[in-house]
């Protein structure tokens, strides 16, 4: 089984092994018999497994018309970035979720040594701004826990003159229902809801959250829980939550 990650270059400039390895070992990370060849880094790694790096000295196909949010690179900066590492770990062990948190960590020591423009984990739908992935994913390496904000991605849209809505992409990945949250554009406070949910969600894997039953950013805040198609018209009903301020 392969993961993958990618990661835009501002230059096509490629990192060296021993960077990357040093960068790995800060993390707790141990690459051995590192390797650079025809523009592929390729490392064994000590807990198991294989990493590859390889710079691909072309703009990324897909992200000019990629989807953005709250954590992207903007859509100008993603179309400018003139090549892109595709980063690959083979053999990795645990759930999604064990694997998806060192993957992050292993392209976060790209991110280090590359004039990285973005990243996303092969899952995401958006570029995130790399220096933002690099710190979330080193944390997630540091703490053992999965980054939300950089595995769940988290893309806006006007609902009309007065709402607009988060949706959440990538929860069904961790056996969780995907997040559609509407809001009034002038409301405060949100998007930081929509991250807590989702973090909470993917914390305690047990939590249910009942069809009609109510959660809220405070006590006497009751949004009722709905179901509803998905808005993008794909994948299976999400879970609906219409904050009033």
């Amino acid at each position: 089984m392969a993961d993958l990650a990618f990661v835009l270059l501002g230059e096509s400039v490629f990192p060296e092994a021993a960077a990357v390895a040093a960068s790995a070992k800060r993390l707790g990370i141990e690459l051995t018999n590192g390797k650079s060849e025809e523009g592929i880094l390729s490392f064994e790694i000590a807990s198991g497994g294989l990493f590859f790096v390889a710079l691909m000295n072309a703009p990324h196909p897909d992200a000019p018309q990629m989807a953005t949010g709250p954590t992207s690179v903007s859509p100008d900066e993603a179309a400018a970035a003139p090549a892109h590492c595709m980063v690959t770990a083979m053999g990795l062990q645990g759930d999604e979720m064990t694997r998806d948190t060192l993957m992050a960590a292993l392209t976060s020591t790209v991110i280090d040594n590359a004039p990285a423009v973005g990243a996303m984990l092969a899952h995401g739908v958006v570029f995130h701004k790399a220096k933002l992935f690099a710190d979330l994913a080193r944390l997630g390496a540091e703490q053992g826990e999965l980054p939300p904000e950089i595995a769940v991605d988290i893309t806006a849209a006007r609902e009309s003159e007065e709402r607009m809505s988060f949706l959440s992409h990538g929860m069904s990945r961790y056996g969780r229902e995907e997040l559609y949250v509407t809001c009034p554009i002038r409301g405060k406070g949100a998007l930081d809801f929509v991250f807590t949910m989702v973090r909470w969600l993917l914390t305690d894997r047990e939590k249910m959250l009942p069809t009609g039953e109510t959660v809220g950013r405070a006590a006497d805040e009751k949004v009722t829980i709905q179901r509803v198609a998905n808005p993008t018209g794909a994948g299976a009903p999400v879970i609906r939550l219409d904050l009033a301020s």
